[in-house]
This record gives structure tokens, C-alpha cells and sequence, in this order.
């Protein structure tokens, strides 16, 4: 794998998850989900870039498959994205019927993925790769059991960024890499799926006697090495994408069922139906509401007096000029609409006369 490049795609991307660092203390009960304790994230984000409209709407046709037969470089290089749950925070519970596991440093927030839907979960550092904290502590306790009877389970694989998969996605199609699903609907990105060491001396055997004891279960029969725990994994510290909505990335927030997005990566209209985007403007009725690339809303009657700017979160009168932080042309709100105008900066007018406002990125 060439993860030189998802280094480089974690540089760009660094300033999104600066933070300081923050110490909390989390215990989570074993084998069950039904100690629902708020975990504390610690500041910042996972370094990424969101599912597109397009992407979405494209997987909906063909989910995919997971990717098959993981190597040591499949996640890259996630050292010091996420706190590390490490040997030291598993303890035995005093009644014997399992393993606690203490996330010490907290968890991380990522952006998961169901299906295509944006969520918000958060992950720790488990054998050098991201896991879901609740999978973690799941698998922490799975491990310390297995240890006791001399197997020795390990992480070879486990949660994957958006763009971590969209680089194994492109290696897949450009025929260097092995099969994989497409990005926002593997398994690995819901934070639900781990692939372990089932190679390695009795771990296979292990696992397929006792790894149900820890909620732990085989989900693609070609794959042994490919375990999922889906209780208590696909929920989210902060949800998005959550009911009708849709997460836009055009946008840069949630949109309301029926929406209608003119994506910034392929200019293209998308409409969000039940959750999920589909290609073409009111392809699935009418829009609630629609956002071209201008940053602004349906052309406006003249009667309004005024253009609904994305770019900057309101209303903005007659004759404003602006420029869009989703293209970066300029436009002028105008009677009709936004008219786009890359002369303004010079001009500073355009299709509504001289600029009433002028407003740069």
C-alpha cells in the first residue's frame, strides 16, 4: 500500500484536528451495551473529508463489498490520531463473569459512515489502529480472555476514514489494490468491524467458540479474519444524517428531507429522500428547498429585494457581491437571482449595477 499518501491527505487536513490535551476517565461494563455513559471526545477531529452528495448517490445502486485479505498498511499510518487503550486500562470485574475496560485519555471523534449516512462516533488507538471505543473495549475484553487460554488475538484492521477507503476504493478500480466497497459503505467505516489475526495459532478457533460472548459475530463467509460487533457500535456521540435528513458536504451541515443540492464536485443536482441522496433535481418530488453552486437559494422575486447567500448563513440585499466558499467564483444577488460575475473584483459591479456590498472570501 502507498500510505505516503494518506499521510499527505492527514497534513492537508491537520488544522481541522488540533486540540489540547484532555484526560477523562470512562468505564463501560463487558458483554453489554446497556451501560449508556456519555463519553467525553477529546477536541478536535479525525482528519478527513466528507462523503460527497455524488458518492452517496452512486452507492446507493451498489454497496459494495468490504475489503478482502488486509495488510499490516491497509488503515496507514493513524499514530497519535486517537489516545491509546492499552493493556494497562483491563481489569478483571470482581465477580468474575468477565473483563472491565477503562478508556483512559478519553476517545476521539471521527466521522462514521451506515450506508452511505454520516455519523459522529468516537474512536481510541487499539494495536495501532482506530476502533470505535465501545468496539475497543469489547475487544479488549475478548483479548484478556483469549490471553488467559494462551491466544493471542491482535488488530489487523479496524475503523477507516473516508478518505482511507476512497484510497483503497481507487487502487481497487485502477486495478492495484483488491476489492473493496465503496467509500461510505463499508462495514469499517460504521466503526462496527475489526479484522483480527485469525491466521495466527488457535485465534480463528478462539474466536469461533467464544467471540459471540462478547458480541462479536463472522459477517462475510469468504472472509474469517472479518468479525463485527454491531450492538452499541453504530451509535453515535453526536449523530448526524439522523431520520429524513441528509448530510450535505456541498453545505457543510444536515438538510431536511426533499432538499436539493447542486454538488460542488460534479455541479451535478442531488435530492435527499428518506436519508440518502439521489441523483437529479426533484427526482424525488418537489424540492423543499434548492442551493446551486451560487450559495444561494431559487432565484428570488424582485419583490423580495434580497438573495439567500449559503456562503454566508443569511439574507443579503440587491446588488451584493460576493464569493462562493463552494466554487469561488463571484456573484451578484440581482432581481432573479445570483448572477455569476468573476469581473467584480475588478469592476466591483455587475448584472444589478454597482455593488451595495463587497464581501471576499
Amino acid at each position: 500500500m502507498h500510505t505516503p499518501r494518506l499521510r499527505s491527505i492527514r497534513n492537508v487536513t491537520s488544522a481541522r484536528w488540533m486540540f489540547a490535551a484532555a484526560t477523562v476517565m470512562v468505564a463501560c461494563a463487558p458483554n453489554t451495551d446497556d451501560a449508556r455513559a456519555v463519553v467525553p471526545a477529546m477536541a478536535g477531529f479525525v482528519p478527513d473529508t466528507d462523503i460527497t452528495e455524488a458518492e452517496q448517490a452512486v452507492g446507493i445502486a451498489e454497496p459494495g463489498y468490504d475489503y478482502s485479505q488486509p495488510t499490516a498498511e491497509t488503515d496507514g499510518d493513524v499514530r497519535g490520531l486517537a489516545p491509546t487503550l492499552d493493556d494497562t486500562g483491563v481489569t478483571s470485574t470482581n465477580n468474575g463473569t468477565g473483563t472491565a475496560v477503562d478508556a483512559t485519555g478519553g476517545c476521539r471523534s471521527a466521522a462514521g459512515y451506515s450506508r452511505g449516512n454520516r455519523m459522529n462516533i468516537c474512536v481510541v488507538s487499539v494495536d495501532g489502529k482506530l476502533v470505535e471505543y465501545r468496539t475497543a473495549q469489547a475487544f479488549r475484553s475478548m483479548r484478556a480472555a483469549a490471553a488467559r487460554q494462551g491466544v493471542n488475538i491482535s488488530v489487523v484492521s479496524g475503523f477507516r476514514t473516508m478518505d482511507q477507503q476512497r484510497y483503497l476504493y481507487n487502487l481497487y478500480l485502477s486495478g492495484r489494490g483488491n476489492l473493496a466497497a465503496r467509500p461510505g459503505y463499508s462495514n469499517h467505516q460504521s466503526g462496527l468491524a475489526l479484522d483480527l489475526n485469525t491466521s495466527s495459532g488457535g485465534v480463528g478457533s478462539w474466536l469461533a467458540n467464544h467471540g459471540a460472548e462478547f458480541g462479536f459475530r463472522r459477517t462475510v463467509p469468504r472472509e474469517p479474519w472479518h468479525w463485527e460487533r454491531p450492538a452499541g457500535s453504530q451509535a453515535s456521540s453526536s449523530s448526524t444524517g439522523a431520520g429524513d435528513n441528509c448530510y450535505s458536504s456541498t453545505l457543510g451541515r444536515e438538510v431536511p428531507e426533499k432538499t436539493c443540492v447542486e454538488s460542488r464536485l460534479d455541479s451535478a443536482w442531488y435530492q435527499c429522500d428518506n436519508g440518502s441522496w439521489f441523483a437529479g433535481q426533484g427526482s424525488r418530488g418537489t424540492c423543499a428547498s434548492t442551493h446551486p453552486l451560487s450559495g444561494g437559494s431559487t432565484p428570488a422575486p424582485s419583490s423580495s429585494g434580497h438573495c439567500y447567500s449559503g456562503t454566508l448563513g443569511r439574507n443579503v440585499s440587491v446588488g451584493a457581491c460576493l464569493q462562493s466558499r463552494f466554487d469561488r467564483d463571484w456573484y451578484q444577488c440581482a432581481t432573479s437571482g445570483w448572477v455569476m460575475n468573476n469581473s467584480i473584483p475588478s469592476a466591483r459591479r455587475g448584472a444589478a449595477g454597482a455593488c451595495g456590498s463587497y464581501t471576499p472570501l
